[in-house]
């Protein structure tokens, strides 16, 4: 479905048939690049406050206590049957398989928070309950959001969630992963705006511009990944995909999301056994259940020193007003893939997608950054210290930095390929292995388990 690896890499191939090395791009206007001033030294930035709204007290599910039984709940498989409740004579939900409620089109408003709350628990197994959202073609889930049960004794859980930008086809699922699952009650309504900002301790290393206040954040301070704010496969194929095509990794939650002494480690090991397609690693990869539109966006980074490694900071479009998912748009913040040769442990790839047959047009160029394969070239490598990459989003533009020194600025357009604006992104951070950009002249196994290290990850928007 992305395409993005392939294109880059037919470019570099190119240029390695002409024999052409690209040399250093002459500023297109400063001398000296532009330096934004370090947040450490020059004071925080404001945090934005949350929006507010009236929030309705409408109740959303049908027969949420089981007075009529099982009333508005359906199953393709065990249905779900009503029985006494502990200790009384109203009646729970008894579910041994799976069941779930469709909830009416336009029932839960796009961008707004909800609540989820039952009482609930598992009897001789663990079961989870789901809030799902499916995309309008082919009903593919888009976005999900999740609350394991797994108590023998009854207790309250609740999930909060920010609803996405299309909402009309969204269900409540209730799941019995093993041995059965007793609900007594459950309800979803309209919840106060979620915070979706943390604390900051140190403001060193980061250089958001004047007139950005935060909206978004993860100082990754406590002992494992915050999954109320991060998703671990893409969302394509239902949130299943795992890797892309070509790619010598799969995604997933073995140890590979280590979080310690405020870092959060994207961790990738070498699989001990040949697997099919030479996917013969592991690793790890975050995306956020927060979707915004523009900003400046900035990540605090460390790269792995191993060859074939392909650690990246993008964005992708989350499910559109229109119920479309899709690919262009995407914005590439960096790309690193060292392969030893054609790419270097010094450069990074700051890619754009384009809509057909409107180019991105150059509005400036530091003499540090190549136009031709759109790489940032620096007098270090990146694997061997602290980085802070960054870009500031427009309407009409991406400008690109890095340690708060301006790189590039191009126009750009957030759309898919036959120009209609495109939903809003959701936020990605991932260690790829080998395929045939990273990997084109092997993979250094004696390097596992490496790591992309991330120190934060903060989102900001204009002040109005």
């Amino acid at each position: 479905m992305l395409r993005r690896r392939v294109l880059a890499l037919l470019a570099r191939c190119l240029c390695i048939m002409v024999a052409c090395q690209p040399a250093p791009h002459a500023s297109a206007s400063e001398a000296q690049p532009p330096q934004l001033r370090d947040r450490g030294v020059a004071g925080a930035p404001p945090v934005s406050r949350a929006p507010t709204y009236p929030v309705s007290p409408a109740e959303l599910l049908q027969n949420g206590s089981f007075a009529d039984g099982v009333n508005g709940w359906s199953s393709p498989h065990a249905p779900p049957v009503a029985v006494p409740k502990e200790g009384g004579a109203a009646m729970s939900m008894r579910v041994t398989s799976s069941t779930l409620q469709s909830l009416p089109p336009h029932a839960i408003e796009a961008g707004k928070s909800y609540r989820l709350a039952l009482v609930a628990r598992a009897e001789q197994g663990a079961g989870a309950v789901w809030v799902r959202f499916r995309e309008a073609s082919k009903h593919q889930v888009s976005r999900s959001f999740g609350q394991d049960v797994t108590d023998a004794s009854t207790r309250s859980y609740t999930l909060t969630f920010d609803a996405p930008a299309f909402t009309d086809l969204a269900e409540v699922q209730v799941e019995a992963k093993q041995g059965a699952l007793v609900v007594d009650s459950i309800s979803l309504k309209m919840a106060p705006p979620i915070v979706h900002t943390e604390s900051v301790a140190s403001w060193v290393g980061s250089f958001v511009p004047e007139g950005y206040a935060l909206v978004f954040n993860d100082e990754f301070n406590g002992t494992e990944l915050d999954r109320k704010k991060w998703n671990t496969r893409y969302f394509y194929d239902s949130e299943r995909l795992d890797r892309l095509q070509g790619e010598n990794e799969r995604y997933r939650d073995n140890q590979n999301h280590v979080v310690k002494d405020g870092i959060l480690h994207l961790t990738a090991r070498h699989l001990a056994l040949s697997q099919p397609d030479g996917v013969n690693y592991e690793s790890g990869m975050i995306r956020s259940a927060w979707t915004v539109k523009y900003g400046f966006f900035e990540a605090r980074v460390k790269m792995p020193a191993g060859l074939g490694a392909w650690p990246a900071f993008w964005l992708l479009s989350d499910l559109s007003s229109s119920g479309r998912m899709g690919w262009p748009p995407e914005l590439d913040f960096f790309e690193f893939a060292d392969n030893g040769r054609d790419d270097k442990p010094n450069m990074i790839h700051l890619g754009l997608s384009e809509v057909p047959g409107h180019p991105n047009a150059y509005l400036y160029m530091s003499s540090d950054f190549h136009e031709k394969n759109k790489d940032f070239y620096a007098p270090y490598n990146f694997s061997e210290g602290w980085h802070t990459i960054a870009a500031e989003w427009t309407p009409d533009s991406v400008t690109n930095y890095v340690d708060g020194v301006k790189v590039v600025a191009r126009t750009f357009q957030w759309a898919y390929k036959d120009g209609e604006p495109a939903g809003p992104a959701h936020v990605l951070l991932n260690l790829a292995i080998g395929g045939p950009w990273a990997g084109r002249y092997g993979i250094d196994d004696a390097a596992f388990p490496q790591s992309f290290d991330i120190d934060w990850v903060r989102v900001y928007q204009r002040v109005p």
